[in-house]
């Protein structure tokens, strides 16, 4: 079981969110997993983070060295993000995914709970053609139980979710004026697209209500 969970790995104390500049940053259950992006896309240099919302993990990505890109269709989320960035190293584009066209190659896509958002077939298939080989595609996502063992995962991670929540002042997307969906695709759903668009992939378990996904393209 502790294979399963990714989240087993996070501390009951108060986590502590900076970005390049040493700003202090919201924690909520999708920023709570940019510390892992961050450490899986530690060799990549152009990133796109499709969804981006305020460009929050944009920000926390920003090293300095790599050029990241963020996409959201959420007109008033761009102005913020752009208000926000310090650094020529970010942009951000307000765009449909589905529409997106750009010359550019990609070592590293990332969708943090937003893949829900779109069609998921579509969405996968756009973001293999944008990656580079080699380069990854990373999806925290949200989905609904389907399974005996779903549910009882569901279930057993209520407490300590709620638990570090408190301890880490949670602001929710709602609270951040970022659209969310609670229109979810059931598991066995996504973990049947998985196997058949992104072979080799495994799905994990995290703590907090999501589902954590890294594929490596080989080849062209």
């Amino acid at each position: 079981m502790a294979a399963v969970f990714y989240a087993l790995n996070m501390p009951l104390s108060k986590v502590l969110l900076t970005d390049r500049s040493g700003k202090e940053m919201y924690w909520n259950h999708n920023s709570a997993y940019y510390s892992w992006i961050k450490k899986t896309v530690t060799n990549c240099t152009n990133i796109l983070d499709v969804g981006c919302g305020e460009g929050s993990l944009v920000r926390f990505l920003d090293d300095g060295n790599k050029k990241t890109t963020g996409i959201d269709v959420d007109g008033p989320c761009i102005e913020k993000a752009k208000a926000l960035s310090k650094s020529d190293k970010e942009e951000f584009l307000c765009c449909d995914f589905e529409e997106y066209t750009t010359e550019k190659v990609f070592d590293a896509i990332i969708f943090v709970a937003s893949i829900h958002h779109m069609d998921m077939v579509k969405a996968i298939e756009i973001a293999k053609s944008l990656l580079s080989p080699g380069g990854k595609l990373i999806i925290v996502g949200l989905s609904k139980p389907s399974s005996l063992l779903d549910w009882i995962i569901e279930i057993g991670r209520v407490i300590p979710s709620k638990i570090i929540s408190t301890v880490n002042n949670i602001q929710n997307s709602e609270e951040l004026n970022v659209p969310v969906s609670y229109e979810l695709p059931k598991m066995d759903e996504v973990r049947s697209t998985v196997k058949r668009l992104l072979p080799g992939a495994g799905i994990r378990y995290g703590l907090h209500y999501r589902y954590l996904l890294v594929w490596n393209k080989t080849g062209n």
